[in-house]
C-alpha cells in the first residue's frame, strides 16, 4: 500500500521533471507571475494592513506607587554607596603600600556583594 503511493509520487514527479524541461519557456513564465503576485501582495500588505506602532519612548513609572519598594531601593543604593566608599578606601590604601591577605579578602568580599546588590540577587 505504501510502496504504492510512493511508487505513484514519484512516477507523478518525474513526468513533471520531464514537462519542466520540454517546457522551459512556460515553466519561466509561471514562475515570473509567482513572483510579481508574491511581490505585489507583499505591497498589499505594507500599504493596507500595517500594523499600527507608536513611536513614542514611554518610560514607564517604575515602583511609583509602592513607598515600600522605594524604601528598598534607597536602602540598597545606600549599602552600595558604603561598599564603594570602603573600596575607595582599600584602593588608597594599595597606592600608599602592599596589601594584607585580610585587605584581599576583604575586596573580594565587597565586590561579591556589590554585585549582588547591583543584580537584585
Amino acid at each position: 500500500m505504501i510502496i504504492e503511493k510512493y511508487n505513484f509520487v514519484k512516477e507523478q514527479l518525474l513526468q513533471f521533471k520531464d514537462w519542466i524541461m520540454k517546457h522551459p519557456k512556460q515553466v519561466y513564465g509561471y514562475v515570473m507571475i509567482v513572483l510579481l503576485i508574491s511581490f505585489g501582495l507583499i505591497f498589499i500588505q505594507y500599504f493596507y494592513f500595517t500594523p499600527k506602532f507608536s513611536f513614542k519612548n514611554n518610560i514607564p513609572n517604575l515602583y511609583s506607587k509602592s513607598d515600600q519598594i522605594k524604601s528598598d531601593m534607597d536602602k540598597t543604593e545606600q549599602k552600595m554607596s558604603s561598599v564603594v566608599k570602603e573600596l575607595q578606601q582599600l584602593k588608597n590604601k594599595r597606592e600608599n603600600g602592599p596589601l594584607t591577605k585580610s585587605d584581599s579578602l576583604r575586596i573580594e568580599y565587597l565586590f561579591n556583594q556589590y554585585q549582588t546588590l547591583k543584580n537584585g540577587y
